[in-house]
């Protein structure tokens, strides 16, 4: 909420006020009189300075007005009373006895305010004046109060330590509690000396930090990771901000630090990955390739000095075996996670895709402007072999659609062939599956692992005129009546 707003709603607010005056007449008339001067005021007079604090225990009252000499009773004893039913209640002595005596024991008593009666009009105005005074100052730091203490629950219910220093890092403002559990080191020591979390960065990653450090220093927000040698080595990731003045100078930094060692450890595991892959494709390419140019070369001296069958035959084992490597090698690269994707329009990936393919007698019906975030190239080889592997077991003269999905985010590519066996529709990304007895088994089991690169899910099911569909899902889709009203 707004400063503006929350001062708004505390001037709206009415304000419950008790007047005790042993007086009913005048009592009745200072009540008259604070109504004229705010129509907030709702003032409730008694004579009996007995009841008071009984009356504000039981209700929601916002402020006490109280004659000094009642009787027996003076306003400050119906001031212990009450301060011990609530500590902060606004208290205001509303007196005719002017002496410096009763002024003196009513400050010292810790009474809010002092007010002398007088015969003329604007001693209820100033009444007034002080009674809002206090009450409004009041209900600011009660809000204020709660203000904090949502924000400290909320800053002690997270996993990131987040921070708040001057704008040269000399002077640490505010630190959570996660500090302790991620940098292995107390809240007071970070106080005490406000760098003292280099001590827990990594030897190698410390001029890196105090680097980004300095930037944000001078103006510029930063992203960093690095490691924390605490019980355990940890990578962290923290963003900083530079908050500045009206006139652009860096008062302070402000922002977060949060654990992501899984989040490393998976992209440390990937790059492992996608080199063992790449090492078995260069042995594929390599170790496979040689004795198959080998074997081209003498079936062609072999064709030369005869026409047999037999040759033909092997001619047809050596280029299936060169598929079947091709394959392999796409197979084993296009599981490596999608770093360039950029926005592409759906439908031309599509049209260039057919375009690669012989298509027969095939049909590509396709109308969206769905723009995709995506490798071009890669997403062209899901469409390509969608399109060969309709062909294939739907016929040549298929119809193949593809279009945006209704209800999940994504797209699918159907045929109006023939479906997919229902106890089939699982197996079939697996490597090696196939049911054409000329077929590799790779197609399929490509496309699954270009999908999974970029994030998204695959899964077969029936067509809505019967044939295959494949649906592709958690993909980022943005149209151009979208992106017009982003830009």
């Amino acid at each position: 909420m707004s400063e503006s707003t929350h001062s708004d709603r505390i001037a709206d607010e009415e304000i419950h006020i008790i007047h005790v005056d042993d007086e009913p007449d005048f009592a009745r008339m200072v009540g008259q009189n604070l109504a004229d001067e705010d129509d907030r005021f709702r003032v409730q007079s008694t004579t009996d300075p007995g009841e008071v604090a009984a009356i504000v225990e039981a209700g929601s009252v916002d402020c006490v007005i109280s004659d000094y000499m009642m009787g027996e009773v003076t306003g400050l004893d119906v001031f212990s009373e009450v301060r011990e039913i609530d500590p902060e209640i606004p208290f205001i002595l509303f007196t005719d006895t002017g002496s410096e005596t009763v002024a003196s024991k009513a400050i010292s008593a810790g009474v809010s305010d002092y007010v002398i009666k007088g015969v003329v009009k604007e001693q209820y105005s100033l009444l007034a004046t002080k009674i809002t005074t206090h009450v409004e100052r009041r209900r600011s730091q009660v809000a204020a109060s709660h203000t904090r203490q949502q924000l400290h629950e909320i800053t002690e219910n997270t996993d990131d330590a987040l921070f708040l220093f001057s704008a040269d890092w000399a002077t640490l403002e505010y630190v959570n509690s996660q500090h302790e559990e991620m940098f292995g080191q107390s809240v007071e020591t970070l106080y005490d000396d406000p760098t003292a979390f280099l001590q827990a960065v990594h030897p190698d990653d410390v001029d890196d930090v105090k680097r980004a450090m300095q930037k944000v220093s001078e103006g510029h927000p930063q992203q960093m990771e690095y490691r924390i040698q605490a019980e355990i080595t940890r990578w962290v990731e923290s963003h900083a901000e530079p908050i500045v003045d009206e006139t652009g100078t860096v008062v302070r930094i402000a922002g977060y630090t949060h654990d992501i060692t899984e989040r490393k450890k998976r992209e440390i595991n990937l790059i492992e990955t996608n080199e063992r892959l790449e090492r078995f494709a260069s042995i594929v390419s390599h170790d496979l390739r040689n004795p198959l140019s080998v074997g081209d070369g003498y079936l062609d001296i072999e064709r030369e000095q005869s026409d047999s069958e037999n040759l033909e035959t092997v001619a047809r084992a050596l280029d299936r075996m060169q598929v079947l490597i091709d394959e392999m090698l796409t197979l084993a690269r296009e599981g490596q996670e999608v770093t360039d994707a950029k926005l592409v329009p759906l439908e031309t990936v599509v049209r260039s895709s057919w375009n690669n393919i012989e298509q027969k007698h095939a049909t590509l019906e396709v109308d969206t402007d769905i723009r995709v975030q995506a490798d071009r190239i890669r997403l062209g080889q899901v469409f390509e072999n969608l399109f060969r592997n309709a062909i294939e077991h739907g016929g040549e003269s298929v119809t193949i659609t593809v279009g945006v999905l209704d209800s999940e985010v994504g797209f699918y590519v159907e045929n109006d062939g023939e479906p997919i066996p229902e106890e089939n529709k699982t197996e079939i990304f697996e490597t090696g599956y196939t049911t054409n007895t000329d077929g590799t088994g790779f197609g399929l089991a490509i496309i699954k692992r270009i999908v999974e690169a970029h994030g998204w899910q695959i899964r077969a099911t029936d067509g809505t005129t019967g044939g295959a569909r494949f649906e592709v899902t958690g993909v980022d889709l943005v149209d151009h009546q979208t992106e017009a009203s982003n830009s």
